[in-house]
């Protein structure tokens, strides 16, 4: 006779965190964290503390790179109506 196992549940939240992270990173940061904790709780049986971690990685990864692509837009934004050249 086989027994079959059921693979645990993922949690929701991990899921979210993991798409909201390309879409919102700010959010994907904090539900990757918020994911985290409810999986390190005792008597969790879910999974998805991989998604919650690359949550974290990648919603970090595009808020440092929107922040610097945001501070070049201004810079050059504001040097043009400005009627200088960049770097003078």
């Amino acid at each position: 006779m086989t027994s079959s196992t059921i693979a645990p549940r993922t949690n929701t939240v991990a899921l979210i965190g993991f798409i909201a992270a390309f879409v919102v990173p700010v959010a994907g940061i904090i539900l990757g964290a918020y994911a985290l904790r409810q999986l390190r709780a005792p008597g969790n049986t879910e999974s998805g503390a991989g998604l919650a971690r690359w949550a974290l990685v990648i919603g970090s990864v595009l808020t440092v790179v929107f922040v610097v692509f945001f501070m070049l837009w201004a810079t050059l934004f504001f040097s043009a109506l400005s009627g200088q050249p960049f770097g003078r």
